[in-house]
């Protein structure tokens, strides 16, 4: 009996064995990889499961941001075999881009259910998948938005999705630190979470998106989310628009309410105001779905504010 189960744990021994043979190895990390490695450690350590170079041996991959001849690198963390840094708005993605003196930037760090990489236009595309409430549907729902670099801007901004759609998601490549907005934007979130805090609702200070240019005047413009507690215990959202209209150190309160529908097909970039967001579905495009209703709206350069087009 003792020589049978020895027989059987051999046997599965040498399977696993020789399956581990046949799996291709990750390269090992040197040069630019190992760096990105060491950083990403230094940042998502959970103690004996922290994440070393040994496990992101697979998550990075060398790829092609900007076409200028130097290598770029992207942080796969669905192949890092680690389940912290994946929820149902997919797993945590990084683009590092290459420069000719010194390590690579991180210039993009979300979370995405699907991504890949195209050529379109002559530049490099991302074509990513997001949680579907980034979309103002439900999380299962498809919420496609598409990146490239762009050097003037620095950043990855933008681009018309696979089927040509260019509605703006409200997503940062990155997520913004307080020193990156303009004071006047943060002074209304701040206004609004003590609010808030002063009614009895818990709610955190938010940091605006950068959004395309909306006024005309090219320079990228804003997005915030802020909570409105005009009763005690309760809150409402409301999104806000700001424009830099010919300064972006202090943008301009372009418009305000529940919800706007912002397209960068156009220079400006269009906006719409969108009707009550819990009677209807923004983005969704199921015939079943009751569709939102959108009201445009335009620049006015002498008001500095966004107007309902028409009577």
């Amino acid at each position: 009996m003792h020589r049978i189960a020895l027989g059987v744990f051999l046997s599965l021994a040498l399977v696993g064995s020789a399956e581990a043979k046949s799996r291709p190895q990750a390269p090992a990390l040197t040069g630019e990889r190992l760096y990105i490695a060491q950083m990403v450690g230094k940042e998502r350590s959970e103690g004996r499961d922290r994440l070393t170079p040994a496990r992101l041996a697979r998550a990075i991959t060398v790829i092609d941001i900007d076409h200028d001849g130097i290598d770029d690198y992207a942080v796969d963390y669905d192949a890092a075999d680690h389940s912290s840094w994946c929820g149902t708005g997919g797993c945590d993605f990084e683009l590092w881009r290459g420069t000719a003196h010194g390590h690579p930037v991180r210039v993009w760090n979300e979370m995405v259910r699907e991504h890949k990489i195209v050529q379109r236009n002559g530049e490099s595309v991302f074509d990513f998948d997001f949680h579907g409430s980034n979309c103002g549907t439900f999380g299962a729902e498809a919420c496609p938005a598409s990146f490239a670099w762009d050097a003037k801007a620095g950043r990855l901004i933008e681009r018309p999705t696979a089927t040509g759609d260019t509605t703006v998601r409200l997503i940062d490549p990155l997520p913004l630190k307080a020193g990156q907005v303009p004071a006047n934007i943060r002074a209304v979130s701040l206004a609004a979470s003590k609010k808030c805090e002063a009614g009895g609702t818990s709610d955190e200070a938010d940091l605006p998106v950068s959004i395309p240019d909306i006024d005309g005047d090219g320079v990228r413009d804003w997005s915030l989310t802020i909570a409105v507690c005009d009763k005690p215990g309760d809150f409402d959202l409301q999104q806000v628009l700001f424009a830099t209209a010919g300064d972006a150190v202090r943008p301009v309160r372009a418009a305000s309410g529940d919800r706007f529908s912002i397209a960068f097909g156009t220079k400006p970039a269009t906006v719409a105001r969108v009707n009550k967001t819990e009677a209807c579905e923004v983005y969704s495009v199921e015939p079943e779905i009751k569709v939102c209703t959108r009201t445009p709206m335009v620049w006015n350069p002498t008001a500095k504010r966004l107007e309902i087009v028409g009577p």
